[in-house]
């Protein structure tokens, strides 16, 4: 199984992939490739992220309304673990119309070319995405999820005339069939290597990877997190067509066990 990151992050990486092949279609679980998140959709949300954590290390449970937030927080570090939260923003499919309009209208630059790894992809495709994430603190989903193999998902990675990685996208159907967010598409990935910052290469980019994921994968609805004063990613994200929820995802991690302080950035 191809994983990236930390020690510590592969092996969450690897086990919540393992897990996930044993909790099946639950639809109190999702995954996109970087661990198992908690759906909070259902009582008792909490209490099952807070033990997902003292088995992964690191969970997160999903779109808490933010004005229950702090309080969510203070159960949660009560019980010796850490926390951080990350703005939910969403979008429906005015996201995909919004991203055609880009398309029509911006190219990648003319040196510039996607490779969509799907499973035939060689190594080297994925090795390329990591090392345009990792220069940024993004965390690269584990290769059966790049590669569409676990669960329906994919990787774009740019590469220039001279095959060196610039920029990176990627999306996932992270909720399993049973759940009624399946057809939401956890989607972003967005890193582009610091010296072509400036082109307009995410934006592109990130309409690519919105249409791929409406016409490939059948998603209907869009989610990301994003990092607070993270100013130009929200801002990229509502020019697609995806909006500040009202809700946060709320990160636990357990120290004694994941030495990171963070998943992703």
């Amino acid at each position: 199984m191809e994983v990236f990151g930390s020690e510590a992050q592969r092996r969450m990486s690897t086990m919540g992939e393992h897990l996930m092949q044993l909790l099946g279609d639950d639809p109190r679980f999702c995954s996109h490739g970087r661990g198992i998140q908690i759906a909070n959709e259902y009582s008792g949300a909490l209490d099952d992220a807070v033990a997902m954590a003292r088995i992964l290390g690191i969970t997160a449970i999903e779109s808490i309304p933010r004005e229950e937030v702090a309080l969510a927080r203070e159960r949660i570090e009560s019980e010796g673990l850490k926390t951080d939260t990350i703005a939910c923003y969403l979008g429906g499919l005015n996201c995909v119309e919004a991203a055609r309009q880009v398309v029509a209208t911006q190219a990648l630059p003319e040196d510039l070319s996607i490779r969509v790894i799907d499973r035939s992809s060689p190594p080297e495709w994925l090795e390329a995405f990591a090392e345009v994430a990792l220069s940024h603190g993004v965390l690269p989903p584990i290769g059966p999820v790049m590669r569409g193999l676990s669960r329906p998902g994919f990787a774009m990675v740019v590469v220039d005339k001279s095959g060196a990685p610039v920029a990176t996208a990627g999306s996932v159907l992270c909720h399993p069939s049973s759940s009624r967010l399946h057809s939401r598409a956890q989607w972003g990935q967005l890193s582009t290597k610091p010296e072509r910052m400036g082109e307009g290469i995410a934006k592109v980019l990130g309409a690519i990877a919105l249409i791929h994921s409406h016409e490939k994968l059948g998603a209907t609805g869009f989610k990301t997190g994003i990092a607070p004063g993270n100013i130009p990613s929200a801002r990229l994200c509502e020019r697609l067509g995806l909006e500040d929820s009202g809700s946060d995802i709320v990160a636990i991690i357990d120290p004694l066990v994941y030495s990171e302080d963070r998943l992703t950035k």
